[in-house]
């Protein structure tokens, strides 16, 4: 799903400039980008749900459940040994996941639509706190366990965008980006032990103009420096490790 955020970034920046008619508004509705990541899931779809079937605001509590197997058999001669998953939801809060996606897994043993991945957007420049705040959700997903065994999610995403108010020079641009993605590395050591997940960190440009745009206004030429502006993508992506 991480090229389906990274794309969605694109045409959600894309939108509201032609809603706004504003190039360089960054989006001031962070469900734009939510619906834009939803949309671009949905492009791997052949039919309305299939394979994909993608849930905006999903419950946590259900999601929770949903992250471990219904049912582990045991030995069909052997009264009690068929187990079943708890009903009481591993995490016990009221929030709901920006956006999850379920497939229909048929190679371990799960019944029905499973959770493959969970993915929380954020709109431009947020708060450290509530960077953190949703990666250590994402984290917890990973972190289930219950009587049927430990959770099958396979990834989580979170997404942000980040604009600068200036431009000094088109050469001090790659080292904001590569700043940020430290940054967001350095916020990493805040969520404990992330030994059993491949972690990815990724910063990249979305949409830039370093220089204005030239409008022809019939005897002369002006540039508009309104449509200055850099937005940049961070995207960190944590993985279950293979076995």
């Amino acid at each position: 799903m991480y090229n389906q955020v990274v794309k969605a970034m694109k045409t959600a920046c894309e939108d509201m400039c032609r809603f706004s008619g504003e190039r360089a508004k960054p989006i001031n509705a962070e469900y734009l980008f939510t619906i834009a990541v939803a949309k671009q899931i949905d492009k791997l779809n052949s039919y309305y749900g299939d394979p994909y079937r993608i849930y905006l605001e999903k419950s946590r509590k259900e999601l929770s459940k949903d992250c471990l197997l219904p049912v582990k058999f045991g030995n069909p001669r052997k009264k009690g040994s068929t187990v079943f998953r708890d009903n009481k939801p591993q995490i016990d809060n009221k929030e709901r996941a920006d956006i999850a996606v379920y497939e229909d897994v048929t190679n371990n043993n799960y019944i029905g639509y499973q959770p493959i991945c969970v993915i929380e957007v954020k709109g431009f420049n947020p708060l450290r706190k509530l960077v953190v705040k949703d990666l250590k959700r994402n984290l917890e997903y990973f972190n289930i366990t219950g009587k049927t065994g430990n959770s099958i999610i396979k990834s989580t995403l979170f997404a942000a965008l980040y604009s600068w108010e200036k431009i000094k020079s088109e050469d001090g641009e790659p080292q904001k980006i590569l700043d940020l993605k430290q940054r967001y590395t350095s916020w990493l050591s805040e969520l404990g032990n992330l030994s059993h997940l491949d972690v990815k960190v990724t910063a990249h440009s979305v949409s830039k103009d370093s220089q204005g745009e030239v409008t022809d206004e019939g005897e002369y030429e002006m540039l508009n420096t309104d449509t200055i502006h850099h937005f940049v993508g961070v995207i960190v992506e944590f993985r279950a490790k293979k076995i």
